[in-house]
């Protein structure tokens, strides 16, 4: 971070801190309420906290308040009980006004002590009293007391925690350690369009609070989450910072229709999770089962993610800072071969080449002395013997990461407003050259109370991500692709030619130098834009009404230049091109809740709403070649050739109209319901299918609750649920109803070139909503008080009417056509387990498990689509077909089923033949097919494919361990995947022997290539037949364990803030130190086509609150 935003953002925390000393008002009106919840109200809008022995005051007592100073409020909150109050520090102080009596017959001693919770934090204004009495202290600002006459026990009693008695000893200073009171704190969940105690909730939701997650180096959510919510499966799609991430709530079983989840931030639907930062996020609900998702229907069939921001809190200023700087490593670099190596395996290959070309020993019989030619020989000895690497090009490529993240917030309000403001910055200066990104993000977030009846709310999120990017293969044998080029060229080659001109490898001239990359222009630049407002009205305490609207803008461009100092650019005498993108999203809902309770422990919810969203894409690009300079890089398209220029431009507008209702029918806090319907319409769909309906049903059993439950200690909580229903997905594109294309078209007309248009899709009125039908079955649990905790899920889900493109043929003036194509079936589990392992004065340590299973699989195939012979109707999705490998051909093996194999190459087995009559001919089954015979035939063909790989983890798991001693904090993270088998793309590539032909390097694995005189050799030897390509020889297990985060904190002493800062914290984070794998490659997660590599990432933090 340069000086001018260190400045800059010291002068904002110096303002912050000015804020925090300025004074504050107490207003508080509330009519026939509670104690109680006054108190509690009270609480909240003044920062101050009562503390009281329940014996002494009667908290269910009507009270009405109206008071503007905090005295006037505790005065009329307590009138009419025979009580008195103290103010001290932060704390109300209530005794009860009674005589003590005092049995002389008893030896009166000092008590003192220390109270604390189980964090090791001391509690300020604890009331400690002796039982029966009125002789009582508070704690002081370290948690101490000090009571002198004291004959029998303490009581020691604080808001929000279990009261604890504690008997006094003579002589013996007492450590007090007191809990939460769960019972009266329960958890409160967002869910669609509302909120519910977790105790009420019926639906499988999950709720992660951020606070409970390290804030450490990254600015990604998804990342945070990685493991932590057990059926959300987050995998890392490449580890170029610039990268994105696979997110999937229960399985990916839509095949052409997307499996994302829909996101709603702050209550917009399909926002964008990269506008918000981390540390301004409250907490994340993950909605899984169709009762949770059914309320956002038609874009809810992936599973919901609400995303809750932080708010401004009533009578408090809060200034958080967050300081952090990282530093990356490459964490398992690839290992390629030495320049003296390449040209000892280069003439080794080349003479086995010349063998094999000859049929020589042991590739034929042929004498090698009748043979006229020579082997070509690439280096002579004497080269051999000076040989250096000139060029180490990964290393040329490849540099050290540094990441700076700040981000400062200020929170705070009145009664009648309250607010919350935040600015970030984040820099990420990746591995590679070329390589990273910088973030700014600001948000503010206001509501008003304008009157008893009327509130009003405005969120505002900015950001703006500048990327420079690199480019990536889009396959095995695509050439592209920075990191590729710089494990294919030989060290042996400098980095420049005599010219001072980067060098092309002479023996692969189409392959760029990778160390050019660094003169290529590639960004992108992202400003997001995130605005919406609210007003809710309160018709009656039973009835409200509440509208927003909100704006959800995104723009993007890129930039993309090769300067003729690169071969790219050589090619084409320079290459520009410009692209922006803007997308629009427009949001109206509404909605009507009517809360009621009815008879004796009756509660009736019901809530109505309607929401319309419209979304606009528009787009323009531009390129050109033939430049005579580079001095003007991206910003001269008009200066290049006349030819060369291209130029486009498009729109898409489509839009939903949706109705929904939900009813939450409560009894007794034991039995509960919820119904919910939603109606969507869509612009996609032809009229006869345009809306869909989507219901759900849910009941809960809240078994602890029940009267022959409260004579056992076993269960602290135990509710059953179970949920049914629908939600729907339209995500098949915005042109599937139809549209028409120039592109491509172009003809000569009058001697003039004239584009043309044609039309490219042809609409479907039959098309209508894919939909997914859900059953889940769940059990929240808490056993021992709650020491130990967790929830386990079983869903099953079809989903119907598969949104899809299918092929005309070429009869057809079009190419495709959406339609509805084949039913699909998913089903999992997912287990959640917390326990409080240690909990005491000094030690508190807790785990946390997540385990995560789905499965996927056809039910029903694409009807217009020829299964091949080794494919049933039935077969899992996220698969691949080929071969089973046995190893590699050895002299002497008898391999008659593999027709042209040679020693040296991959042996595949012959597993299966085909069913035949006595006359030889094919036996059919009723759909025309051949039938197998499930034993070998001597021939290695498609009967012979098996599934070779699953591409999705049957098993994902998060474990979570946080120990807390005295003011330390020490938090390791461990995720895993079982199940997952990948191809092993870079491997397959740089091993083979046939490379060097090309002139390219190879990993130093090669050395172990078999040849003629290294049988033993485990790798091929690059005159493979077309059986390799198709067989499971370079597919691995991708099993692993990753220590994904360690995190070490110490908070300061409240008392070293002196008044002034409420909270400091230091901390020390370490990312990905290692993984356990019998993968080979550069990483299980993220390697493929020689991937981005992944890092190690050493922090340093610094949180301060005032």
């Amino acid at each position: 971070m340069d000086d001018k935003k260190k400045a800059f953002l010291w002068v904002v925390v110096l303002f912050c801190f000015n804020l925090t000393l300025s004074a504050q008002t107490i207003s508080l009106k509330m009519n026939k309420v509670s104690v109680k919840k006054a108190m509690i109200e009270l609480q909240s809008k003044s920062g101050y906290s009562f503390v009281y022995e329940t014996a002494d005051l009667n908290t269910k007592k009507e009270v009405s308040v109206n008071a503007s100073q905090l005295e006037e409020a505790v005065k009329q909150i307590l009138m009419g009980q025979d009580v008195s109050y103290e103010i001290k520090d932060k704390n109300i102080v209530v005794r009860k006004i009674r005589l003590q009596k005092d049995n002389g017959n008893q030896k009166k001693s000092q008590a003192t002590g220390t109270v604390k919770d189980v964090n090791g934090e001391p509690i300020i204004g604890a009331s400690v009293v002796e039982k029966g009495t009125t002789n009582g202290v508070i704690t002081d600002l370290d948690g101490n007391f000090s009571l002198s006459g004291v004959s029998g026990t303490l009581v020691i009693s604080y808001i929000g925690y279990v009261n604890k008695e504690v008997a006094v000893t003579p002589d013996k200073s007492l450590q007090v350690v007191l809990v939460e009171d769960n019972q009266t704190l329960d958890e409160v969940i967002v869910v669609g369009y509302g909120s519910v105690k977790k105790s009420n909730l019926t639906g499988a939701v999950s709720s992660v609070k951020m606070a409970d997650i390290p804030m450490v180096t990254t600015t990604s959510v998804s990342n945070m989450l990685t493991g932590r919510v057990p059926g959300l499966v987050i995998t890392q799609n490449s580890a170029d910072p610039t990268g994105d991430y696979s997110v999937l709530i229960r399985g990916a079983a839509s095949t052409g229709a997307g499996n994302s989840p829909l996101y709603v931030i702050d209550g917009f639907p399909g926002g964008n999770i990269n506008t918000i930062s981390p540390n301004d996020i409250e907490s994340v609900e993950v909605l899984k089962d169709a009762s949770a998702t059914a309320i956002y229907g038609a874009r809810a069939s992936n599973g919901v993610i609400l995303v809750n921001t932080k708010k401004g809190k009533v009578g408090k200023i809060n200034v958080s800072v967050q300081l952090n700087t990282s530093v990356q490593t490459i964490s398992n670099p690839y290992d390629i071969v030495s320049a003296k190596d390449y040209m000892q395996l280069s003439n080794a290959f080349f003479k086995e080449k010349w063998m094999f070309d000859n049929k020589i020993a042991p590739y034929g019989t042929k004498d090698p002395s009748t043979v006229t030619s020579s082997p070509k020989v690439a280096f002579t000895d004497d080269q051999i013997a000076n040989a250096r690497n000139e060029t180490d090009w990964f290393d040329e490529v490849s540099r050290t990461g540094f990441i700076d993240n700040e981000n400062i917030s200020i929170s705070g309000g009145s009664e009648q407003a309250t607010y919350t403001f935040s600015l970030g910055h984040f820099k990420h200066k990746g591995v590679i050259i070329n390589n990273g990104y910088e973030k700014f993000m600001g948000r503010l977030g206001t509501e008003f109370k304008l009157s008893k009846w009327l509130q009003t709310g405005v969120s505002i999120s900015v950001s703006q991500q500048n990327s420079d990017k690199i480019e990536q293969p889009g396959g095995t044998e695509d050439p592209k692709g920075l990191i590729k080029l710089a494990l294919s060229y030989p060290t042996y080659l400098p980095m420049r030619d005599e010219n001072g001109e980067y060098l092309i490898n002479p023996n692969h001239a189409t392959y760029p130098n990778p160390v050019s990359y660094k003169d290529v222009t590639n960004t992108e630049t992202a400003n997001r834009y995130l605005i919406s407002n609210f007003w809710s009205v309160k018709f009656t305490n039973d009835l409200m009404f509440r509208a927003s609207w909100g704006l959800n803008q995104a723009f993007y461009r890129n930039n993309t230049y090769y300067p003729k100092t690169t071969y790219q650019g050589k090619l084409l005498n320079s290459s520009a091109a410009i692209s922006e993108y803007r997308n629009n999203d427009y949001l109206l809902d509404a909605t009507l809740t009517y809360k009621k309770k009815l008879f004796k422990n009756h509660e009736l919810t019901a809530m109505a709403g309607y929401a319309y969203q419209k979304f606009v894409s528009e787009n323009v690009s531009a390129s050109n070649s033939d430049f005579i300079t580079d001095v003007y890089n991206v910003y001269n398209l008009g200066g290049g050739g006349d030819l060369t220029k291209t130029v486009g431009s498009g729109k898409s507008v489509y839009k939903f109209l949706s109705y929904f209702g939900r009813v939450n029918y409560d009894v007794a806090d034991k039995y509960l319901f919820t119904f919910t319907v939603r109606a969507d319409g869509s612009d996609r769909f032809g009229a006869d299918h345009r809306f869909g309906y989507f219901p759900s049903g849910a009941v809960a059993w809240r078994v602890s609750e029940e009267g022959f439950m409260k004579e056992q200690d076993l269960f602290s909580n135990l509710k059953l649920r179970v949920s049914v229903g629908q939600t729907g997905n339209s995500e098949i594109g915005g042109n599937s109803f139809g549209y028409y294309s120039t592109s491509g078209n172009q003809y000569v007309i009058g001697g003039r070139l004239v584009t043309g248009v044609t039309e490219s899709q042809i609409a479907n009125p039959k098309l209508k909503w894919e939909t997914t039908t859900e059953f889940n079955i769940g059990i929240d649990f808490g056993l021992f008080k709650n020491r130990l905790s967790g929830t386990f899920e079983y869903y099953r889900k079809t989903i119907s009417d598969l949104l899809d493109s299918r092929n005309l043929g070429a009869f057809y003036p079009v190419s495709s056509v959406a339609d509805n194509l084949g039913t699909t079936l998913g089903q999992g589990w997912e287990f959640n387990l917390t326990s409080i392992n240690v909990q005491n004065k000094k030690l508190t340590w807790t785990t946390s498990l997540n385990l995560t299973h789905f499965e996927d699989r056809w039910k029903e195939r694409n009807p217009f689509t020829s299964l091949a012979v080794y494919q049933t109707t039935t077969d899992p999705l996220h698969v691949g077909w080929g071969y089973v490998s046995d190893g590699l051909i050895q002299p002497g093996d008898d391999v008659p089923h593999m027709p042209g194999a040679v020693v040296g190459n991959i042996k595949v087995k012959d597993l299966n033949g085909w069913l035949k009559d006595s006359s030889g001919n094919y036996i059919l089954d009723s759909d025309g097919r051949r039938q197998l015979s499930g034993e070998p035939d001597g021939t290695v063909d498609d009967a012979d494919k098996v599934i070779i790989y699953h591409s999705q983890p049957k098993l994902t798991f998060g474990l979570n361990n946080t120990l807390q001693y005295k003011n330390f904090d020490l938090s390791f993270f461990f995720y895993g995947e079982v199940g997952r088998e990948k191809y092993n793309d870079t491997r397959s590539w740089f091993l083979k022997a046939d490379r060097l032909n090309m002139g390219d390097n190879v990993l130093t694995d090669a050395l172990n290539v078999w040849k003629h005189d290294n049988p033993a050799g485990i790798y091929p030897n690059g005159f493979d037949v077309k059986y390799a390509s198709s067989s499971d020889f370079w597919v691995e297990k991708a099993d692993f364990l990753r220590l994904k985060s360690l995190t070490l904190g110490y908070t300061f002493p409240k008392s070293w803030g002196k008044g002034i800062l409420s909270n400091a914290r230091i901390y020390v984070d370490l990312q990905n130190l290692f993984v356990l794998t019998n993968y080979s490659g550069s990483d299980p997660e993220t390697d493929s086509y020689s991937a981005y590599p992944y890092q190690r990432t050493y922090s340093l933090g610094l949180n301060i609150n005032f």
